[in-house]
């Protein structure tokens, strides 16, 4: 099972998101994303507790140029993807992922995003996030992290539709 992490930056207004162009093997081909990825096998384990923290600061700072500074675990979401058909992914494993969020950074955003791998950075309007193309899915913890509260969600698929009775959320 692959694991991963999502990192919400919102500065001043704006949310830092990756604009995802055509790719195979990617369900968020062509869509937005928080910037993000799978966990290495040296991010997991019980002997590792940072190992999703320093995630959460490696991959954007890969994805993006720029360094998260204090980010904090504010969700948990298990995508539930056992009934779930893909375009472009031939991958329905379920694929847990930690969501931290943080309000501060360093560096500089990279203008290209990074070589070969067909995906932009790019800071979004906080009012147009809902509007941009992306999963359905995500679309529920972007939902979630407007509460405030640590969260626990599953994300339910039935084909291409979101299972809306199968979805759900925990606040803490």
């Amino acid at each position: 099972m692959m694991f991963g992490v999502l990192t919400y930056l919102s500065v001043k207004g704006k949310v830092l998101m990756m604009k995802k162009g055509i790719r195979e093997n990617d369900p968020n081909s062509g869509k937005y994303t928080f910037p993000g990825g799978n966990l290495e096998p040296f991010e997991k384990g019980l002997d590792k507790p940072q190992g999703r923290l320093e995630a959460a600061v490696r991959e954007p700072q890969e994805e993006t140029g720029l360094t998260i500074l204090n980010p904090t675990l504010r969700g948990i979401v298990i995508f539930h993807n056992f009934e779930r058909e893909f375009d472009n992914w031939p991958n329905p494993e379920d694929f847990p992922v930690y969501i931290y969020s943080a309000t501060e950074y360093t560096g500089e955003l990279l203008v290209e995003g990074r070589k070969g791998k067909n995906e932009v950075p790019v800071w979004v309007d906080e009012k147009e996030v809902p509007s941009v193309s992306k999963n359905i899915g995500d679309e529920k913890y972007h939902e979630w992290l407007k509460d405030g509260r640590f969260f626990v969600g599953v994300v339910k698929h039935k084909g291409k539709e979101l299972d809306e009775k199968g979805t759900f959320v925990d606040y803490f």
